[in-house]
């Protein structure tokens, strides 16, 4: 019975060793995930960051439209103003007015803004809180001008 035993584990094990190799040249030979991914992945990916940071957007639309209020200019005229590198700070300075007065001018004006994208359930009443205590405390978006990513 012996021979017959070893005869049966040769066998078996030379079936399991087929079987394992058989399936690494099949896994090797099947085309991997492709890390960058495909066009249409790729596009869903960047719907999904848009959809993830669409009340961002919202904001940052409100922000400047308030601000630009204030300083009786056009959101455009604010965005390009800031892109060629003056500040919120020098655009109200050059209206007379100091941080705190340009505050208390743009507290009203942005809180209608922010009320009506709760309304439109764009973003939520303690994101639109947050946002208002953030500059009450006196950090005003684009007073030292934009900040360009790293």
């Amino acid at each position: 019975m012996i021979p017959f035993a070893s005869v049966a584990v040769k066998t078996i094990g030379a079936a399991g060793a087929a079987a394992l190799l058989t399936t690494g040249i099949v896994s090797a030979a099947s085309p991997s995930p492709n890390p960058t991914g495909t066009a249409a992945g790729q596009r869903q990916q960047q719907a999904d960051n848009n959809a993830r940071h669409h009340d961002r957007r919202a904001i940052r639309r409100a922000v400047i439209a308030a601000e630009a209020d204030v300083l009786g200019m056009t959101p455009e005229a604010l965005v390009s103003s800031l892109k060629e590198g003056k500040t919120v700070s020098d655009l109200a300075q050059a209206k007379g007015l100091t941080k705190p007065q340009f505050i208390a001018r743009l507290l009203p004006d942005l809180t209608v803004r922010l009320d009506n994208l709760v309304d439109r359930k764009l973003i939520t009443p303690a994101e639109a809180k947050k946002v208002l205590a953030w500059i009450a405390d006196g950090h005003v978006p684009f007073w030292n001008g934009l900040h360009q990513r790293k």
